[in-house]
């Protein structure tokens, strides 16, 4: 394992390592676009033979669409209601590498739909949506948190029953998110089968923050 070099003097204070490295790793990148690159694969070959629309991919948006580290950066790693708020009426997170691609090709390419669940209350709906626009995400339905449990998996069973809004049930391929509760069912109690992971559900590094910080240290 390589350390990292000491800060120059004078140079500005790196922010917490997990933010740090979010923002500024090259690996951070790398990762992305390989995730995405895989998640591209087994639409590709999933999708081969089934009806254009008649299937899709659920995605998470903060932290596997949308880049908020500058959130992160100017709060340190707490958060808090009001300025989150504030973030997102700013309509300033960067989409992160390989998402838009990844979006591009399930849409015009493959003829899938793309459902993004996010945990943004509600009433940040319009803002996001402003903020996916400006960075070039597509998108057939955003679900919104209307009821601020934080828990998707309802909302992932409206999209498979074809309860919330689109053409009828949909047949999902793949999840892409970086908590483990943006797949079905999974928690950081019960993470799944692994065998699931690069098959049916991608996830992607946030060492920023995440259901993990209620594990006990070991």
């Amino acid at each position: 394992m390589h350390m990292g070099a000491p800060v120059a003097a004078g140079a500005a204070a790196a922010p917490p390592i997990g933010i740090f490295w979010f923002r500024d790793s090259a690996e951070r990148k790398a990762i992305y676009v390989e995730t995405y690159r895989a998640a591209t694969a087994t639409a590709r070959a999933g999708s081969a033979g089934l009806a254009p629309r008649s299937w899709g991919v659920i995605l998470d948006i903060d932290e596997t669409v949308l880049d908020n580290s500058e959130y992160s950066y100017r709060h340190g790693p707490g958060w808090d209601a009001d300025s989150w708020d504030a973030w997102t009426r700013e309509r300033a997170a960067r989409r992160l590498p390989g998402a838009r691609e990844f979006i591009d090709t399930v849409l015009d390419e493959l003829h899938g739909q793309v459902v993004l669940i996010t945990n943004r209350a509600q009433k940040e709906c319009p803002d996001t949506e402003i903020n996916l626009r400006t960075e070039g995400i597509r998108y057939d339905r955003i679900l919104c948190d209307s009821v601020g449990d934080q828990d998707k998996n309802a909302r992932f069973r409206l999209v498979q029953q074809g309860t919330a809004g689109g053409s009828g049930p949909l047949n999902v391929l793949l999840w892409v998110g970086d908590n483990i509760k943006d797949f079905p069912q999974l928690s950081q109690k019960n993470p799944g089968d692994a065998a699931e992971f690069g098959v049916r559900y991608f996830v992607l590094p946030n060492p920023m923050y995440g259901s993990w910080q209620g594990n006990t240290y070991q």
